[in-house]
């Protein structure tokens, strides 16, 4: 299998070893790079593997798996690059938090799918990450897609260590609602506290607003008729806790002067329940309390450091 990876951040570099450890031939879009170049991408506390590293315009053209693992903010620019130069994959995976980032894949191509991702890790630089525990990672389409190449990138995931999880059509909305819940309970709180993973289970308090916040998440989704396979403030709740030494995704951001994804996390649950009586509340504070926090923390020294 062949797989393009876009993005080697944190997650990115994640994916890139293990496809590569799997058996893949991975190659990595770079903005930066000019040309191809052999490197290797590594994933501490998983694994290493070279990989091929290439400016968008070598890319090559025939590929299995074209999986974005860019910010949500950055996927529309991603998603237009490779439609202006001819990328057609068998299947296309988008990996972002939130809502609105599949829909846009789905849009751009025919045969798409959504990744779940609920592994810590923590960005060091291009392609080099720390793996920080949880081993889940859970996919499906919403439509028709290449059942083949959504089989094959899990296998090839499995084959490294970490646990696939393939879900039907039918279950996979469900999937993602319960992945928004625990990223609504989890992001905007460790950066507001300025803190790791587990914070969240440690302190009452937390724990308190975290449930708050994902349980306000289930009522929504149940509103909008969406069935999650479980109660979501276990779920997010044990996530924390697996996932205990790292820092959010928002944390990370933050630390390294990026804007964060909550706009399509607990903005986007505030926007969803706009088509029900009751309001997200909880999730619109959480929105506007994390995007207020993060101006005068941003480039702060991440609490994952030292």
């Amino acid at each position: 299998m062949k797989a393009i990876v876009v993005g080697c951040g944190a997650v990115g570099t994640v994916l890139a070893v293990a496809l590569s450890l799997g058996g893949a031939e991975v190659v990595v879009a770079s903005r930066r790079a000019s040309g191809c170049s052999q490197r290797r991408a590594e994933a501490r506390g998983l694994g290493s593997s070279m990989v091929s590293v290439c400016g968008w315009a070598h890319l090559p053209k025939e590929v299995d798996v074209m999986v974005f693992a860019t910010k949500a903010y950055d996927l529309p620019s991603a998603v237009n690059a490779a439609e202006d130069l001819g990328l057609r994959p068998r299947l296309a995976v988008s990996v972002q938090n939130g809502l609105g980032s599949l829909e846009l894949v789905e849009e751009a191509f025919d045969s798409a799918a959504g990744m779940l991702i609920y592994f810590g890790s923590t960005g060091l630089s291009e392609c080099s990450a720390l793996y920080t525990g949880g081993r889940r990672v859970v996919a499906g389409c919403r439509r028709s897609c290449d059942e083949d190449a959504l089989r094959e990138l899990l296998d090839a995931i499995a084959s490294a260590g970490l646990s696939s999880e393939k879900v039907s059509r039918d279950e996979f909305e469900g999937e993602r609602w319960l992945k928004l819940a625990t990223n609504a309970a989890i992001n905007p709180l460790t950066l507001i506290v300025w803190s790791r993973n587990g914070e969240i289970v440690r302190d009452e308090r937390l724990r308190a607003l975290a449930s708050a916040l994902a349980d306000e998440v289930g009522r929504v989704a149940r509103g909008l008729g969406i069935r999650l396979p479980e109660d979501p403030v276990e779920a997010a709740l044990r996530t924390a806790s697996d996932t205990s030494a790292n820092c959010s995704s928002s944390v990370q951001d933050v630390a390294a002067g990026r804007r964060t994804e909550l706009r399509y996390i607990n903005g986007a649950v505030w926007e969803a329940s706009l088509k029900l009586n009751s309001r997200a509340s909880l999730n619109l504070f959480a929105y506007l309390a994390g995007e207020a926090a993060s101006e005068w923390l941003k480039g702060r020294r991440s609490p994952c450091e030292g």
